[in-house]
């Protein structure tokens, strides 16, 4: 039953790509009001009766296995279903949004009230589609729980995350390492799992180095001979490749994010720290370089209206003019601002899996866990945290190792 219920997910994933695609390229759903979603409604609607016979037949497939106690296809089950499912659910969204958009462009009249309602809809309908995805897991969690595998804080945590959207991935992938850690079948994360998010990150920061590089010697020199132009508006897409790799298509830091949990399970602190420290720092000259850019951004934006109107918009509309002018900043700084974080939170993985094994170790504080769950999700603080983190992790090694 899960490998029907991937495969009819992995069929959901094609058809809301289709919507958003047709969307997307105008073509044939258009946004000025002759757009026409009855086609894909009604295929959307065939597919999600389906899945939801499907999906009861998974529940109890679920069931059954936890009657019989067998963990290993509980786990293998659980693995298949929530990693085939973050395609679907992902493209969903960007179908979703472009619907909102479309069904919102046709209700001008009633300042696209329609829009908002579907959006409603579709969040109930796409949360049934969640359900299913959760039964092995779940499965999962009864049996470790019956077997004294987990504790009561980690069975309920997790039962929890299991029922909301996109950290069920995560606690799908916790619960499914540890169901494989208490089988004995655990196996050490390989190189690319190793290396992989490193990799991504240092790539991506080399080449921001150089946009940085050649953006100085380019405004301060204007070297001749040499096409400096074209160089810095290439390297300046790095910032986007890279907020593609680690946020839309998060393959990257999930593995990380499996990776940093098998390393918490086998006890390999030096490894996590070691991770945690190489993401972290070799991150920083991607992160000056979205800073610059999204400040080029958000200052262009606050001048446009002065600009246009040359200056006339804050001599003559005075506290009006002046709102006006920080609702451009605004337009650019809040998206600048969330898409900057929602790259930073995958370079913390490795930190936080640290800090919640320093926890477990009792090698530092609560106040101390708590403090540093904090800087992690701050900008620039976060290196700061994670060094001390690293260091923290250090000492507990050497003593480790220095007990007999």
């Amino acid at each position: 039953m899960a490998k029907a219920l991937g495969a009819w997910l992995v069929v959901g994933a094609v058809l809301v790509a289709g919507v958003a695609s047709g969307i997307g390229l105008k073509k044939p759903f258009r946004i000025d009001g002759t757009g026409d979603l009855t086609v894909p409604f009604v295929l959307l609607g065939l597919w999600f009766v389906i899945y939801l016979m499907l999906g009861i037949a998974a529940v109890g497939d679920a069931v059954r296995l936890v009657r019989r106690r067998d963990l290993n296809t509980l786990q293998d089950s659980a693995n298949l279903v929530k990693l085939i499912a973050v395609p679907f659910f992902a493209l969903n969204f960007i179908a979703l949004a472009q619907v909102v958009t479309l069904i919102g462009s046709n209700d001008k009249d009633r300042f696209g009230l329609d829009g908002f309602l579907v959006a409603l809809l579709f969040v109930v309908l796409t949360y049934l589609v969640l359900l299913p995805t959760s039964a092995y897991g779940v499965g999962c969690l009864v049996v470790l729980k019956r077997g004294d595998g987990i504790g009561p804080i980690t069975f309920g945590l997790n039962m929890v995350l299991h029922f909301l959207y996109v950290v069920d991935v995560l606690s799908g992938i916790v619960v499914v390492e540890i169901a494989r850690d208490r089988l004995g079948i655990a196996r050490p994360p390989g190189p690319l799992s190793r290396y992989l998010l490193a990799g991504v990150v240092i790539v991506g920061s080399s080449l921001a180095a150089v946009w940085l590089v050649f953006t100085g010697i380019f405004y301060s020199s204007h070297p001749l001979g040499i096409p400096m132009p074209y160089a810095i508006n290439l390297l300046g897409l790095t910032s986007s490749m890279e907020f593609f790799l680690l946020v839309v298509v998060p393959v990257a830091p999930l593995v990380a994010f499996r990776t940093a949990v098998r390393f918490y399970l086998g006890e390999d602190i030096n490894a996590l720290a070691r991770s945690a420290r190489v993401v972290k720092l070799g991150m920083i000259p991607l992160f000056l370089q979205n800073f610059v850019l999204c400040a080029v951004v958000v200052l262009a934006l606050t001048l446009l209206p002065i600009a246009i109107s040359r200056g006339a918009v804050l001599f003559f509309m005075g506290a009006w003019g002046y709102a006006l002018v920080g609702a451009f900043t605004t337009a650019g700084l809040v998206p600048a601002v969330i898409g900057t974080y929602l790259m930073l939170l995958p370079t913390s993985i490795y930190s936080l899996t640290t800090l919640a094994f320093l926890m477990r170790r009792r090698a530092i504080t609560p106040r101390f866990c708590a403090l540093h769950t904090v800087l992690q999700l701050i900008f620039i603080t976060d290196i700061i945290s994670t060094l001390a983190i690293a260091h923290r992790a250090k000492q507990l090694n050497r003593h480790t190792v220095t007990t007999p």
